[in-house]
């Protein structure tokens, strides 16, 4: 009789769970709209400004004396003004693109991993059905998806700017743009996830991840300057989102195989320890 009614409250309690998930995806996603769509929004003006102002700068960058052009590459790490993409990558794709996705995919991972703890709501939303691993994964698709939403402003913003300034991007290099930019934020939003995880504070979740993305940065700008520490540029994440300039080239997949792989990693290993935490909320 044991058995029986056990196995009936499983079998009833399998579809509620099925159906809370996407609840939870949803609710997240809605949670987190208003900064990703606001970032969104801005690498789409930005974008169509690489195509405003292109036109009227291009000769100006093109007669610059080459000892700038050079002060520029070593600085911006191979940037070349000169070209489109190098404009693009000087202006959006360098700093400002990856840093959006950053901050969506961190703020969303930290809110879910121990902002409802600290706010003492996550035992609700545990009993609702849902286990602590289909609590995770659910978060985890929603800053997906949210990371997902400012990248494709990226891209359509590279696309209004192409057609407004004529600056001839290439359908694969927007898309390698949009799926490195991507795999790059959702690289920090797992990392996010993990420290949340395991240590219950929003505050770590937060600030661990944007220094982690502050140091990963110098480090690829600036150790490529000493030949002898050259080789370290390539323990960065920067290197693989953009060193092989995915505007021109077109997506690398050995560079997202690595981001992604990295990610997954960190996402796993964010599951296993929230199922194993003592929790607070």
């Amino acid at each position: 009789m044991r058995m029986t009614t056990h196995m009936a409250t499983t079998s009833h309690s399998a579809p509620i769970r099925r159906a809370v998930v996407p609840t939870l995806i949803g609710k997240a996603v809605k949670d987190g709209s208003r900064v990703s769509g606001v970032a969104a929004f801005y690498m789409l003006a930005i974008g169509a400004m690489l195509g405003l102002l292109w036109p009227p700068l291009r000769d100006v960058f093109r007669n610059l004396p080459q000892t700038m052009v050079d002060l520029i590459k070593a600085i911006s790490g191979g940037t070349d003004l000169s070209t489109p993409a190098g404009w693009a990558n000087a202006e959006l794709l360098s700093m400002v693109a990856p840093a959006a996705v950053i901050v969506v995919a961190v703020l969303g991972a930290a809110a879910a991993s121990a902002g409802e703890e600290e706010n003492k709501t996550l035992g609700l939303t545990l009993g609702a059905a849902v286990s602590r691993s289909a609590f995770m994964v659910a978060a985890m698709v929603a800053m997906a998806i949210s990371v997902l939403i400012v990248s494709c402003g990226i891209g359509l913003g590279l696309v209004l700017g192409n057609i407004i300034g004529n600056l001839e991007y290439s359908a694969a290099g927007i898309i390698g743009v949009t799926a490195h930019s991507w795999a790059f934020g959702v690289l920090f939003g797992a990392l996010a996830f993990l420290l949340g995880a395991s240590t219950g504070s929003k505050r770590v979740a937060t600030l661990v991840p944007a220094l982690v993305a502050v140091l990963a940065f110098a480090a690829n700008t600036f150790l490529p300057l000493d030949p002898s520490l050259a080789g370290g540029q390539k323990l960065s994440p920067w290197y693989y989102y953009n060193s092989s300039n995915p505007l021109d080239g077109g997506a690398q997949w050995g560079d997202l195989l690595l981001l992604g792989g990295v990610g997954i990693l960190l996402a796993v290993a964010a599951v296993l320890v929230f199922r194993r935490r003592d929790l607070r909320g």
